[in-house]
């Protein structure tokens, strides 16, 4: 009986987990960008851009991911940005994130020697240059492994936005099991879904890291 209930509901639960691959996708993308420009103004702006960017990364941090959806949430229509709740749910996930992208490139950016950037400037490089061509490309695979960790953190946390009503894979648990009252069965499902694609995040980042050494030592 339970298992026919599954089949049935497969359908639903692949379009939902389309729908959670979007937004983590999205989320993902949007974050990681923010967080390397937050890193880069951290390293490059002094000691005033440095200072806000650290309040900015310290406030976000100490806010609940939930009361930060929700924030979100209210806050964009009072901004004039009347969007709908995928979006709304992105943007959170995105800001939310993208400080802790930037603390893993500001980690990443400091385990790079001096006598790296020190070389560049003996070349007659400006400090741009240095930065992007000779400093980012090292920091990106030192910071591989630690945001693929955080996509994967990402994935899960798309959960969240069911709360305001987006319609993702949580949500389409939610509703078979109020039309199934087969919550163990459902549940379950959904948990070896949001495993798989977590793991095989988490692995995806491992094996690139260790392809990218490889291919550094040789």
């Amino acid at each position: 009986m339970e298992l026919q209930q599954l089949i049935n509901a497969a359908p639903l639960l692949l379009r939902a987990l389309e729908q959670t691959l979007l937004i983590a996708a999205a989320s993902i993308v949007i974050s990681v960008a923010l967080g390397l420009a937050l890193a880069e103004i951290g390293l490059l702006g002094g000691r005033a851009a440095t200072f806000v960017t650290r309040c900015l990364i310290e406030a976000v941090r100490g806010v609940p991911l939930l009361v930060f959806v929700f924030l979100t949430y209210y806050l964009l229509p009072k901004a004039g940005l009347n969007v709908e709740t995928i979006y709304s749910g992105s943007i959170a996930l995105s800001l939310f994130f993208a400080v802790y992208a930037a603390e893993i490139f500001r980690g990443a950016f400091r385990t790079i020697p001096k006598v790296q950037a020190e070389a560049g400037l003996a070349l007659g490089m400006r400090t741009w240059q240095i930065q992007f061509i000779v400093l980012l490309p090292q920091a990106v695979r030192v910071a591989l492994p630690s945001l693929m960790n955080l996509s994967a953190i990402m994935i899960k946390a798309t959960s969240v936005v069911s709360i305001i009503g987006v319609w993702e894979l949580t949500l389409a648990t939610q509703e078979i099991v109020m039309r199934t009252l087969s919550p163990f069965t459902f549940f379950t499902a959904a948990l070896v879904m949001y495993f798989v694609l977590c793991y095989g995040t988490v692995t995806t980042g491992a094996l690139l890291a260790k392809r990218l050494n490889k291919a550094q030592r040789a």
